[in-house]
């Protein structure tokens, strides 16, 4: 994240895509600067990004990246990303939509298989991020954690996690995956030979509750994955 062409922050994003239509998937409090349960300013500078940059995978050349530069506001200031038509930011995931490089390759992870995997308190998660900026090779860390709060209650805007997450971590997509046997939600299972994954991803990762305490429960928060499905649905506008 920049302000104009100074670098403010680092941060994970992914693609999502609807009717054609290309959108980077990350935290409110990334594009806006702000934390959205105290209105802090994040940055010692107390700037708010006005740009990102990103780096994309490059098509063809696996591990290879394209830098493209995206703006967050329109020139009369105004966010050009999309928050959760009911909720806003109070949901702290937005969805902005993109213009893609001819070089870049998208990878939308709603575009990818997704097996209907059973969730439930202390499956284990993957959050797949970029904890210390991004690495030669180009790939996420993966980091493992496990379900901390109950997952099919109805009422919730979002769980739990058991992660001991970092900094650039924030934006990160969370996935569930299974090797070789399969517990579905409709209480099958399945096992195949030889074993293969099967992965679903279940929602977007916002980092660690703040804690004084170095000893912290490292809890993070994790915010479903049909909340994205009904913010690229509303194309909501921030104000």
């Amino acid at each position: 994240m920049f302000f104009r062409d100074t670098p403010l922050a680092l941060a994970t994003a992914f693609v999502w895509e609807s009717a054609g239509q290309f959108l980077l998937i990350t935290n409110w409090h990334n594009v806006s600067g702000i934390d959205p349960f105290s209105g802090a300013h994040i940055s010692k500078t107390a700037a708010e990004p006005d740009r990102i940059r990103v780096l994309w995978g490059r098509k063809g050349r696996l591990g290879d990246r394209v830098l493209t530069e995206e703006f967050l506001r329109d020139p009369d200031g105004v966010p050009l990303w999309w928050v959760h038509p009911q909720h806003g930011k109070q949901i702290d995931v937005i969805a902005l939509p993109i213009n893609p490089h001819p070089d870049a390759e998208m990878y939308p992870i709603n575009g990818m298989p997704s097996a209907p995997l059973f969730l439930a308190v202390g499956a284990d998660v993957f959050v797949l991020g970029y904890p210390f900026g991004i690495n030669p090779g180009g790939f996420p860390v993966w980091k493992r954690g496990s379900i901390a709060s109950e997952p099919r209650l109805t009422n919730q805007r979002c769980i739990f996690l058991d992660t001991a997450s970092r900094p650039g971590m924030s934006g990160s997509p969370i996935i569930r995956r299974s090797w070789g046997t399969y517990f579905y939600e409709d209480g099958s299972v399945e096992t195949v030979v030889p074993p293969s994954p099967a992965t679903r991803f279940i929602g977007v990762y916002s980092g660690r509750l703040a804690s004084s305490d170095p000893i912290d429960a490292q809890l993070g928060l994790a915010w479903p994955a049909t909340l994205v499905t009904e913010i690229v649905a509303g194309r909501k506008l921030d104000t």
